[in-house]
């Protein structure tokens, strides 16, 4: 009898143990998971490179259009009336009035550098 109660406590500690080390590997492997999907996409957000302002003051025979031509770049607008349109939100202008010479615009545009 007692070699019975042995062999079934020694069974049960072994299924506890085995059971231990299944979950360390799942959380392990887990772990490695979520950092891997992590990696990619902090190195997705790296390479587009930071958001910027800056203001303008137009100038005469200035447009919106000469003006994304200079500030805009292909990879984070589909086309230059894309970003026309950005403009036009972030300095509240609507599609009947034009810029003047002399107004002051908010203008974004992308660098890969970090400023401070």
């Amino acid at each position: 009898m007692k070699k019975r109660e042995r062999i079934q406590r020694l069974r049960r500690e072994r299924r506890r143990k085995a059971l231990t080390v299944l979950s360390v590997s799942a959380a392990a492997a887990a772990m490695v998971l979520i950092c891997f999907l992590s990696y990619g996409s902090i190195r997705t957000n790296a390479n587009t490179g930071f958001k910027y302002y800056t203001s303008i003051t137009v100038e005469p025979g200035d447009s919106l259009w000469e003006l994304a031509g200079e500030y805009m770049d292909g990879e984070h607008y589909a086309d230059r009336n894309s970003f026309i349109s950005e403009v036009r939100h972030i300095n509240r202008l609507d599609d009947e009035n034009g810029i003047v010479t002399g107004q002051t615009l908010i203008i974004p545009y992308y660098s890969s550098e970090y400023i401070r």
